[in-house]
């Protein structure tokens, strides 16, 4: 699920520029087009029941919320995407591997 929440990131990020260039970018405002991103992200997100948290494991399965957070997130564009799974998958293997401190502070 992770590889289609990538790809269907930038597929988005292309869709929405295309859109934006059909309308004119003359046109749209600032607020505009962050709004116009997060609504076509989070359709795309719910359609295809796409869910970072239970793709990166930190939920127990798939739901509306997760939907609509990976939504917003495909709205930051494919390389937000690839930091927060990176952070994520990084922070995993350190506690997997034990050398993240648990309170050893």
């Amino acid at each position: 699920m992770l590889l289609q929440i990538i790809i269907l990131a930038a597929i988005t990020e292309r869709l929405w520029e295309v859109i934006q260039q059909a309308i004119g970018e003359h046109y749209l405002t600032r607020a505009t087009k962050i709004v116009g991103a997060a609504i076509i992200s989070v359709a795309v997100s719910i359609f295809f029941q796409l869910d970072l948290f239970y793709a990166l494991e930190l939920y127990h399965g798939e739901s509306i919320p997760g939907y609509i957070f990976t939504g917003f997130v495909l709205a930051f564009g494919s390389g937000f995407l690839h930091d927060i799974i990176d952070l994520v998958s990084g922070l995993s293997q350190r506690i997997v591997n034990g050398s993240y401190p648990y309170g050893d502070y």
